[in-house]
């Protein structure tokens, strides 16, 4: 009896883990962009300016939260495929040198992360704002 609510209220077979279609990649890139870069930059200048603290461990999960969001949109089908991966690998690299607090090996890393975005919408510059905020109105 129970079992067909679900139906009734829009639900698929597939629930929640259907992924979107996305027509347009470059709305889709720009969107990302403008809602995650800055979580980058957050990090990443905290990180040049005070180095590893309590505080800089404190906001890594969140930020490697956000690097591997950011990675997985680069992927060409519904799987990780090898562009993915190897963002991932990065961001992993990134995680193990803030954990060693080596500042310097953690913002190497960040930047091998950053040139294996692909070329296009998605790629960003953290010292011009232009490349990951939307343009004003």
């Amino acid at each position: 009896m129970f079992a067909a609510f679900p139906l009734l209220f829009g639900a698929t077979p597939q629930g929640a883990s259907a992924i979107p279609r996305v027509t347009d990649l470059n709305v889709y890139y720009n969107n990302q962009k403008t809602t995650k870069v800055p979580i980058f930059k957050q990090g990443i200048d905290y990180l040049e300016r005070k180095g590893v603290d309590d505080r800089m461990l404190t906001f890594l999960p969140r930020l490697m939260q956000t690097m591997g969001e950011y990675a997985s949109m680069f992927s060409k089908t519904e799987a990780p495929d090898a562009t993915v991966k190897q963002l991932v690998k990065d961001a992993k690299k990134f995680r193990k040198a803030v954990e060693v607090k080596d500042k310097e090996a953690a913002l190497a890393a960040f930047e091998v992360y950053r040139n294996d975005i692909p070329p296009g919408a998605g790629q960003f510059d953290l010292k011009k704002p232009s490349t990951y905020e939307a343009p004003p109105p």
